[in-house]
C-alpha cells in the first residue's frame, strides 16, 4: 500500500508507532476525515535493509554531488545548481527579449477573483487526502527553486480593483500586491536572440537536495560527524536549532507583523522549510528517517568511517525518495504513470521547463486546504491550544516551529493522512488565494495572482502556443477548452470571453490550463509533468534502477521499491 494512493481513506490497515511498534487503530468519523484504518508506515517503519547494506562500501562507489555537477560528464551544468530552465514553448516576452508577457491581458489579480475564488472545504472527487496535496510542495522544493528574487530586486505591481473584497476594502483604487521578478542570468535578456533565461537555484534531480542541501558547507552545519547521523536535539526526535545562522529564508510574520530571529528556525537542507508545518513535517521525517538508516548502517559495518556510513544512508535515502515520488506520488496525483524505464539515457536534458515550474506542476495549488488536522495515537481529533479545530495556514506562515511545542511530527502526519484534500478544479482555498504571506511586513498576497503574473515573467506564451508545442490540438472554440465545464457553468465561459476581451490566442497558460482540468490534470499540464518527470529520471545517471552506476543491484532495487 502505497502513502499515495487514493484508496488510502478506504482500506483497513494498521498503523504503527516507529519508536515501540504499538498498534493503533482508526475509527469511522462523521466527517469523513479518518476511515478505517490508515497505514503509518511511510518512510520510519522498519524494512529489512540487510542485503542493501551489504554491498560495496563507499569508496568503491562515486560520490554524488550535492550541487548537481557532473551528473552528466558529456554536460556536467545539466541539471546543476543555477542552470537555465528549460524553454519547451518559445518565449514571449512583451518586447521579445524581458519585458513581462501579455501587457494587453487582464490584471492577475481580477483572473483569480474570477477563476479561482471559491468556497472552502469542498472535498476531493477522487478521494485524495491532505497529505498527497501537501507532499507536492515537498516534490516542488526536491527540483526547483526558480521563483526567487534576484538581486537587485526587480520589484512590479499587481494592480487591484478598487473596493477589491480582500486588498481594498476602503475603496481608495490606489492598493497593489507586491511582486518580485525572479532571478535570471544577466547573460541573457539582451537581445530577441537570447531573450530572458531563469535560473534553477536547485538541482533539477531527484537527489535530496530537500533534505541534504545543495552545498556540501551547508551540509556540513547539519552533520554529527559521528556515526554518519545528521545533528538532533537532546532528545533525539527533532532537528536543531539554527544557532549557526545558516541563510534559512526567514519571511517577516503577516500575523504579528514582525521579522523574529533566525535562530529559532530548524536547521534543515532547504532554505525555504520552515514556511508552514507540513513541510517541515516532511523535512523533519526525512531527517530521522537518514539517522535510522545511518544507525543501521552502522550495526551491519561498524567498521565503517563517519563518511561511509553517511553515503550510504544518503543513497538509500535518496532511492526512497525517487521511488516514492516517481511510482507513488505521481500516479496518484496525475492519475497516470511514467513509461517504463529502460535505463540512463545521457542525451535526456533534465532541466526544469518554464511551463512546468510557472504554470503546469502549480495546479497542486488547488489540493490545499486552509487548515491541518490532527489526530492523537488513538486517532482521536486534536484542537489547538485556542480551541480551534485545525491549525490555519494563513496564521502560520513562516511561524511553523512554535506549533511543535504543543504537537508532534506523527499528530501531523495521522492528521494529513486522514483529512481530504480540496476539490480538483480551478478554486485555490481562501488561505492561500488571498492571505498568503507576502515580501514586507504587513502584506498579505493572492496566490492565484501569483501564479499567473509568474508566467508572465518567465515569458511563458499564451495556452494554444503552449499546447501546439506538446502537440496537442490547437483550441478554436472557448467551450472546447472544457465542454462539461462550461455546460454546467456557461456563466463562467462568457467571464473568461469577457475578460481576454474574445481572443482566444490571448489565455495565459495558467488560465487556460486550470480551466482545462477537471479531477486531475488536464491535457496540457498532464504532458507537461509527464515530460518533466520523465526526463529527470531518465537523465540521471545516479537514479536508483541504473544498474550500470553499480550501486544498487537487482535484488536490493526490489527491496527498495517495497519503501512507500
Amino acid at each position: 500500500m502505497g502513502l499515495f494512493k487514493n484508496t488510502l481513506a478506504n482500506n483497513n490497515n494498521i498503523i504503527y508507532n516507529h519508536r515501540n511498534r504499538r498498534r493503533y487503530t482508526c475509527f469511522v468519523h462523521q466527517n469523513n476525515f479518518c476511515s478505517q484504518k490508515f497505514l503509518f508506515i511511510y518512510l520510519l517503519i522498519g524494512f529489512c535493509f540487510a542485503q542493501i547494506l551489504c554491498e560495496k562500501i563507499y569508496s568503491q562507489i562515486e560520490k554524488q554531488r550535492y550541487d548537481g555537477w557532473y551528473n552528466n560528464l558529456a554536460h556536467p551544468h545539466w541539471g546543476a545548481v543555477d542552470s537555465h530552465l528549460v524553454r519547451k514553448a518559445p518565449a514571449a516576452y512583451s518586447d521579445g527579449v524581458y519585458q513581462l508577457a501579455g501587457s494587453q491581458r487582464p490584471s492577475p489579480r481580477r483572473l483569480s477573483r474570477l477563476f479561482m475564488r471559491g468556497q472552502d472545504g469542498l472535498k476531493s472527487s477522487k478521494n485524495r487526502t491532505a497529505i498527497l496535496a501537501f507532499f507536492g510542495q515537498v516534490v516542488t522544493n526536491e527540483i526547483v527553486m526558480a521563483s526567487e528574487s534576484g538581486c537587485p530586486i526587480e520589484m512590479h505591481r499587481i494592480e487591484i480593483e478598487k473596493c477589491d473584497e480582500m486588498y481594498d476594502k476602503e475603496c481608495r483604487g490606489d492598493r497593489y500586491i507586491p511582486f518580485h521578478r525572479a532571478a535570471y542570468d544577466r547573460n541573457t535578456g539582451q537581445s530577441p536572440n537570447a531573450p530572458r533565461e531563469q535560473i534553477n537555484q536547485m538541482t533539477s534531480w531527484i537527489d535530496g537536495s530537500f533534505i541534504y542541501s545543495t552545498s556540501e558547507a551547508w551540509l556540513n552545519a547539519m552533520r554529527s560527524f559521528e556515526n554518519g547521523t545528521l545533528l538532533m536535539d537532546k532528545d533525539g526526535l527533532m532537528p536543531i536549532k539554527n544557532t549557526m545562522r545558516v541563510p534559512l529564508f526567514n519571511n517577516p510574520l503577516p500575523h504579528i507583523m514582525r521579522m523574529l530571529s533566525p535562530e529559532r528556525l530548524f536547521l534543515l537542507g532547504d532554505p525555504r522549510t520552515n514556511q508552514n508545518p507540513a513541510l517541515l513535517t516532511f523535512a523533519i521525517l526525512f531527517h530521522r528517517w537518514h539517522n535510522v538508516l545511518a544507525r543501521r548502517v552502522k550495526r551491519q559495518h561498524p567498521e565503517w568511517t563517519d563518511e561511509e556510513i553517511f553515503q550510504k544512508a544518503r543513497r538509500i535515502v535518496i532511492a526512497n525518495l525517487q521511488n516514492i515520488i516517481a511510482y507513488e506520488y505521481l500516479p496518484a496525483f496525475l492519475g497516470a504513470e511514467l513509461p517504463p524505464y529502460k535505463g540512463y539515457e545521457p542525451e535526456s536534458h533534465p532541466g526544469v521547463s518554464h511551463l512546468f515550474q510557472a504554470a503546469a506542476f502549480r495546479y497542486g495549488h488547488s489540493l490545499i486546504p486552509p487548515g491541518i488536522f490532527r489526530r492523537d495515537e488513538k486517532c482521536n481529533f486534536k484542537k489547538t491550544p485556542m480551541g480551534d479545530p485545525a491549525l490555519r495556514l494563513c496564521s502560520l506562515w513562516w511561524d511553523s516551529v512554535d506549533v511543535f511545542e504543543h504537537t508532534t511530527v506523527e499528530e501531523l502526519l495521522l492528521g494529513m493522512a486522514s483529512q481530504i484534500a480540496e476539490k480538483e478544479d480551478a478554486v485555490l482555498c481562501s488561505d492561500v488565494r488571498d492571505k498568503l504571506f507576502g515580501p514586507m511586513e504587513f502584506t498579505r498576497r493572492d496566490l492565484g495572482a501569483l501564479n499567473i503574473m509568474r508566467g508572465r515573467d518567465n515569458g511563458l506564451p499564451d495556452y494554444n502556443t503552449a499546447r501546439k508545442a506538446f502537440k496537442l490540438p490547437e483550441i478554436h472554440d472557448w467551450k472546447d477548452i472544457n465542454p462539461a465545464k462550461f455546460e454546467e457553468n456557461p456563466e463562467l465561459l462568457g467571464l473568461l470571453i469577457s475578460a481576454y476581451k474574445g481572443n482566444l490566442n490571448e489565455i495565459d497558460v495558467y488560465i487556460g490550463g486550470m480551466l482545462e482540468s477537471q479531477g486531475q490534470p488536464g491535457e496540457l499540464f498532464n504532458a507537461v509533468i509527464l515530460d518533466q518527470f520523465n526526463r529527470i529520471r531518465n537523465a540521471d545517471r545516479f537514479w536508483f534502477e541504473n544498474l550500470e552506476n553499480e550501486i544498487f543491484t537487482a535484488e536490493e532495487i526490489a527491496e527498495l521499491k517495497k519503501v512507500t
